[in-house]
């Protein structure tokens, strides 16, 4: 089943862990509605965990959030669906929105989209998973979305994402203010011709707040860069840095306080070691000032496929950071978890999988420290052929799943293959008459002058058996299959002549 990798580069001896024996572990994949389900968000409260990911009901058409509690060791106790019929939740692409709020309640930042628009969404609940009350913020933008919430030292909340001002432009970040009952305060955006998206924000010593994200520009290849804006008290801004490999796309800016007063950011430093369509990248910590200078930086672990950090946490000893990139081994996704300390030295980082095979994906997208000094994880697992499973691991406080690991002995990375994958949702699999197909993140406003995108379908021989041109503006692609044969098809998605997403498809 679950085979352990580990990739620190460092010599540690342990001596802490005389009580692992008596830690709760488990690797466990979830699928409550037995459609799809994808972990974003998880946090341990007394001996319990809460958190959320993204699924589909059977009854109703859209993409819904489902709500969970687990238990210590890792059984379900409550589940409940969040969503209305012929409209889309995004619980967003990065990890913890999730917030134990200053009441002993939780509450969570959303996109809500539905036939004419996009809003953001903040949403209260209880422990038993109650919906306490649901506030909706629409702006005079055309579309506007929440991804992250933190809540504010007055009680109120803040929370980033990206607004639209006029349909098919550009991206530009935002952030919302709002009061303890989660009614809007302010609202303030920045960006100019480029796109920028806000993906994590802090409250800052002096009353202001930090935004990490990132800015690329559209048209131009490996343009993407961390970027984090510094503003005051009402969302003026102050300053505005971008971090990262200029001719590489490197990845958003996620933010945190050093114990200093200074502040920390977790991104992807990006390289291009074979060609320029071979992304890859190491996990990049910089410590900067109160202007956004650096003051010191380092970059951690092997070179890695397909490398992208999602959530970056402050723990009581240090950080957590969770992500994931592509193993050479079997060629298929791992996610990973790096602890570093205070002085951002690295003290343990690990990769994981629930699937093992070729091509299978295993992804993070946000891990929180535990009671027990050990993290909880959370994120999506699926194997080469089939659906994602919510997948959730707990490990102790070296990053082990099991009793004892931490021996001080490490496997160093391989070199990885060149080449890339990209990811598409295609339902039902398996599929009788027909399926559709969409990228998991698809873009909700295409770029100016969007080019279409094209979908390829081969068969097991590698036959095309099927092309089809998508508009810019189209999400979701319809495919009928009532003639085909059955068996194993391969699905392609392109955009500009380059490899946008595949996937595999069983028709019966």
């Amino acid at each position: 089943m679950y085979k352990r990798y580990i990739i620190a580069i460092i010599t540690i001896i342990h001596c802490g862990i005389s009580n692992s024996q008596e830690l709760p572990y488990f690797n466990n994949v979830y699928n409550p509605e037995n459609t799809y389900a994808s972990g974003k968000s998880i946090l341990q409260i007394d001996e319990n965990y809460y958190g959320i990911c993204g699924t589909e009901i059977t009854s109703s058409w859209g993409i819904k959030l489902g709500l969970f509690k687990l238990s210590n060791s890792g059984n379900l106790l409550n589940w409940k669906i969040i969503g209305e019929t012929n409209h889309h939740y995004y619980p967003g692409n990065i990890g913890g929105t999730l917030i134990k709020t200053n009441d002993d309640n939780l509450a969570f930042a959303l996109q809500i989209e539905d036939a004419n628009t996009v809003y953001g969404s903040l949403i209260k609940l209880n422990f038993d998973l109650d919906t306490l009350w649901k506030k909706d913020y629409y702006t005079e933008n055309d579309l506007t979305m929440t991804v992250k919430v933190k809540q504010t030292s007055d009680n109120g909340y803040i929370m980033v994402g990206n607004s639209v001002q006029v349909y098919g432009d550009y991206y530009n970040a935002f952030i919302l203010k709002a009061d303890s009952n989660g009614d809007e305060l302010w609202h303030n955006e920045y960006g100019g011709y480029l796109a920028e998206y806000g993906k994590d924000i802090i409250e800052t010593p002096d009353g202001g707040y930090l935004i990490g994200g990132l800015i690329f520009d559209p048209p131009v290849d490996q343009s993407m860069d961390a970027m984090v804006i510094k503003t005051d008290s009402l969302g003026n801004e102050q300053w505005t840095k971008y971090y990262g490999n200029p001719n590489v796309d490197d990845d958003m800016a996620l933010v945190a306080m050093a114990d200093d007063g200074n502040f920390l950011v977790a991104t992807v430093y990006g390289v291009n070691e074979t060609s320029s369509d071979d992304r890859r990248g190491r996990t990049w910590f910089l410590k900067i000032d109160n202007n956004g200078q650096i003051i010191k930086d380092i970059k951690i672990g092997d070179v890695n496929r397909s490398q992208w950090i999602k959530n970056f946490r402050k723990t009581e000893d240090g950080y957590i950071a969770s992500g994931f990139f592509v193993d050479s081994t079997y060629i298929s996704y791992k996610g990973f978890l790096l602890k570093i300390d205070n002085n951002l030295d690295s003290m343990w980082m690990r990769k994981y999988s629930y699937f093992n095979e070729l091509y299978d994906m295993n992804l993070f997208y946000d891990a929180s420290p535990t009671t027990d000094n050990g993290y909880i994880a959370i994120g999506k697992a699926r194997p080469d052929i089939g659906n994602n499973k919510m997948w959730v691991l707990k490990v102790d406080s070296m990053g082990c799943d099991t009793p004892g690991c931490a021996t001080g002995t490490f496997i160093k990375e391989l070199p990885l293959p060149a080449g890339n994958a990209g990811e598409l949702r295609i339902w039902p699999n398996p599929a009788e008459g027909e399926f559709k197909v969409m990228p998991y993140a698809p873009p909700l406003v295409p770029p100016k002058g969007g080019k279409p995108s094209l979908l390829t379908v081969y068969n097991s021989q590698g036959i095309k058996v099927k092309e089809i041109n998508i508009p810019a503006t189209e999400k979701t692609t319809t495919v009928n299959v009532r003639d085909w044969q059955r068996g194993i098809y391969y699905v392609r998605m392109t955009r500009g002549g380059k490899n946008f997403g595949s996937g595999k498809v069983v028709v019966r």
